[in-house]
């Protein structure tokens, strides 16, 4: 099923087709750098899941296409689109299961924004529309309170900056963003704050970290389930969430050589008092001359992360316990080969979930263009 309305579709193809016209004139390339920047990737993953005693194994093999245009209207305005597979009410999941009869893949933009780069202020950047999140985030992993897949919409500015008197790199980054319109009774809005900063501290070695506070309004605005009918696994009073959620994340990583090591600790500061409200999670990565590997343990409390955001990579999206190891290498300058294994249990039980370990293990292949 497509998702796209005839339009969409049209003008995307019309700048397809623009590209291929444009790249037919290598003079012409070289007499002005096009306004148009083309992005894209294709991914296979073979996914095998070892679930609670009784729950049969689930065996998939999943896909994922993405690809996105960029259009420079003068040197401080841009306009960009980005088209992706997947369940457009599923905005955590890109990829597609095989085996649904041969029906056709879904898909959808979940990029469209306009960028505004005033000359009069280098680094400073005003985004409006559904956008990529310009957080710091963990380098080992770093999806625990926003999905990387997932596009945040709204309005944000952004200011980075290189020198300084104590670090060597830093930045800011607000937002007011839309969550859940409605007409009257109200609204569901959402207000980031983030900063970011890098320091060298010796030959081949580097201190970098982020802190960011997500506020969270009303997650059922008027009695509306819209958003929380999506949540997955955080604690619930009737049909109202037990906690409402202002959420702390803070990252430190140092990377030395050809070794990273990072530490994360998260904070819902607006948690009910008998929910559990915190999690940290430490990670270490070395990249060798046969890729990268690397580790990372996470302990996510039932509220500490909003699960309507949160990763989807794990077997659950809040409350656990987990073990990943993974390795990465890039088989060619545009094909990378990731294996990683997971191991996870409840960090609390609560009704319907089991204490015992669950498994996953996957293998993705992914080519960049």
């Amino acid at each position: 099923m497509l998702n796209l309305t005839r339009i969409p579709l049209l003008a995307l193809l019309t700048v397809f087709a623009a590209f291929l016209a444009g790249g037919s004139s290598a003079q012409a390339q070289e007499q002005e750098e096009s306004p148009w920047s083309f992005y894209g990737d294709a991914r296979f993953r073979l996914a095998f899941d070892a679930l609670t005693p009784g729950v049969p194994d689930r065996n998939r093999q999943r896909m994922r296409f993405r690809f996105g245009v960029n259009f420079t209207i003068t040197d401080e305005l841009t306009v960009g689109t980005r088209l992706v597979t997947g369940d457009p009410q599923v905005p955590t999941n890109p990829h597609v299961d095989l085996g649904n009869g041969f029906d056709g893949l879904e898909v959808n933009l979940d990029r469209l924004f306009f960028r505004y780069s005033p000359k009069e202020a280098p680094g400073l950047s005003v985004v409006g529309g559904k956008f990529s999140n310009p957080i710091y985030r963990n380098p080992v992993f770093g999806e625990f309170v926003w999905d990387a897949d997932l596009q945040p919409e709204g309005m944000m500015v952004t200011y980075n900056s290189t020198g300084g008197a104590f670090v060597d790199s830093f930045g800011f980054q607000f937002a007011q963003l839309a969550m859940y319109e409605q007409a009257p009774p109200g609204d569901t809005w959402g207000t980031l704050a983030g900063f970011n900063f890098s320091k060298k501290t010796g030959d081949n070695q580097r201190l970098e970290g982020g802190v960011n506070y997500t506020f969270f309004g009303d997650l059922t605005p008027g009695g509306s389930d819209a958003l929380t009918v999506r949540l997955r696994g955080n604690s619930m009073t009737g049909d109202e969430p037990t906690s409402n959620f202002g959420i702390v994340d803070a990252v430190l990583a140092y990377h030395f050589g050809d070794v990273v090591l990072s530490a994360e600790f998260i904070n819902n500061t607006r948690a009910a008092s008998d929910v559990g409200d915190t999690a940290v999670a430490f990670g270490a990565a070395v990249n060798t001359d046969n890729g990268k590997l690397y580790y990372s343990y996470s302990a996510i409390e039932q509220d500490a992360v909003l699960s309507l955001l949160s990763q989807d990579d794990f077997l659950s999206a809040t409350n656990f316990n987990s073990h990943l190891l993974g390795w990465r290498k890039y088989l060619t300058e545009h094909t990378l080969l990731h294996v990683y294994v997971l191991a996870s249990e409840p960090n609390e039980l609560v009704a319907g979930l089991v204490d015992e370990m669950v498994y996953r293990f996957r293998v993705d292949i992914d080519i960049d263009f």
